[in-house]
């Protein structure tokens, strides 16, 4: 089991667009991902090895409309992808077989994947070092969050629970906020 720490924003809290397409739509989709992805050399599906029931896919270095090609430009897939560039998140593909529909949505991930997910001795130490209460779910204000990492306590508390390594990692992660209102970091 892990914790995946992520940014939240208050858009996160509002019900996203959501788009309904097809088994051949999704098929024509994966083909011009792999393509994409091949011809720009970074990955576009996650998790590209095995694809289940549920996948995201990064489109944020692809043209809208190159993209909702695959979907004959239908409004409620612009809608979707528009959402997800906009705010920098992937796009959640999910086949649900006891409703037998395919849905499209933005993801909860940052289109570069700058997300961590560290095993639970891993998280709990971090957030130990944070000085933030040890709980598997959690937020906090990125204000709040910037101070800690500014105090140098953090600093030693991380090198003694041996999490050192993971403050860059969280600070890239900060530093990809565009818009810091009302975001904090959540942990899950």
């Amino acid at each position: 089991m892990s914790v995946l720490f992520r940014i939240t924003v208050p858009a996160d809290d509002t019900t996203d667009p959501h788009a309904v397409i097809t088994a051949r739509q999704l098929a024509s989709f994966r083909r011009y991902l792999r393509t994409e992805g091949e011809r720009i050399g970074i990955a576009l599906i996650e998790p590209d090895e095995y694809l289940g029931d549920s996948f995201e896919a990064r489109i944020c270095p692809l043209a809208l409309a190159a993209v909702t090609a695959q979907f004959d430009h239908d409004p409620a897939v612009i809608s979707v992808v528009e959402e997800a560039q906009f705010r920098g998140r992937r796009i959640a593909v999910h086949h649900s077989s006891s409703a037998g529909e395919i849905t499209i949505r933005v993801a909860l991930t940052s289109d570069c994947g700058l997300e961590l997910d560290l095993a639970y001795g891993n998280a709990y130490a971090l957030l130990e070092a944070l000085d933030i209460g040890v709980d598997s779910v959690g937020e906090i204000p990125l204000d709040q969050l910037r101070n800690r990492l500014a105090d140098p306590e953090t600093s030693v508390r991380a090198v003694a629970r041996g999490v050192d390594h993971y403050l860059p990692r969280i600070e890239r992660l900060l530093a990809s906020v565009n818009d810091g209102e009302g975001a904090r970091l959540a942990w899950a």
